[in-house]
């Protein structure tokens, strides 16, 4: 009898690793189970040794990746990446990137400006709703939209700053606002400056966001003749202003991580 252990070694170990602007998230995916996930400070890239203990730790665990997939919006993080784990497990490093294979059609004037992140969330939705038009909206650092029609053409998209990059840009901009944190207003009108702030950032976001969609929204049904959009949402925050916009088919805070892994077995020899 095969024991467990080598039963579970039988499976492809698959590593995606998304290396944010602030935060790296290292996913660990075997078959079609939920992925084991971990996450790091993006500035740890600098430190090789201790990446290397990180990623080391993962593959005692749950063994060594025959698959590995880096999406990054750092260029130097990701060179140093997959240059450290082509190292360590002897294994090619896919990059998401626009030359890879895709599920969906990507018609954009600068494809290699097309962010990596962009990309995977794209095909995630994709495959999640192969008939449907659907718009995919990270709420990150920045925050992003992009949409697929019903024949999975890419129709266009929108960044705009995130909420912790406004509420930077008004401390950093101005000499007496200070650096507030963004959580959830318990009303709509603030009653002290750091009130003020997080209110107006937050409910800025919320109607931004929400007022887009249903924009985005209604130029898709006037154009496909479709009665429902899907939307999806992603990101960090998207938690708290997914509540306050509106219905959506999905929020995932790891779709990202999912579309990469999606990409890289389509793009596996």
């Amino acid at each position: 009898m095969q024991s467990s252990r080598g039963a579970r070694a039988a499976v492809p170990v698959r590593l995606v690793v998304d290396i944010g602007n602030t935060t790296t998230t290292l996913a660990i995916f075997t078959g079609d189970e939920e992925p084991s996930v971990e996450s790091v400070p993006s500035a740890l890239f600098a430190d090789s040794s201790t990446m290397r203990e990180v990623f080391g730790n993962m593959a005692r665990k749950h063994g060594e990746p025959q698959a590995v997939a880096i999406c990054s919006v750092v260029p130097s993080a990701a060179a140093a990446g997959s240059a450290l784990l082509e190292s360590l497990f002897s294994v090619p490093v896919l990059t998401i990137c626009c030359k890879l294979r895709l599920p969906f059609r990507l018609d954009y004037a600068t494809p290699h400006t097309f962010g990596a992140d962009r990309l995977a969330l794209c095909a995630w939705s994709r495959h999640l709703f192969s008939e449907k038009p659907v718009i995919a909206v990270d709420i990150g650092t920045a925050i992003t939209f992009d949409v697929l029609d019903t024949a999975g053409n890419y129709r266009g998209g929108l960044i705009m700053p995130g909420i912790d990059m406004m509420a930077g840009a008004l401390h950093s901009r101005t000499a007496q606002l200070p650096q507030v944190r963004i959580d959830r207003p318990e009303s709509l009108l603030g009653r002290s400056t750091d009130e003020c702030i997080k209110s107006g950032v937050f409910w800025g976001a919320v109607k931004q966001i929400g007022g887009l969609v249903d924009a985005i929204r209604g130029d898709l049904v006037r154009d496909s003749g479709e009665s429902t959009v899907e939307v999806i949402v992603t990101g960090g925050n998207s938690r708290i202003i997914v509540p306050e916009i509106g219905p959506v088919s999905v929020i995932d805070e790891l779709a990202v991580l999912r579309g990469s892994d999606l990409l890289l077995r389509m793009n596996m020899p």
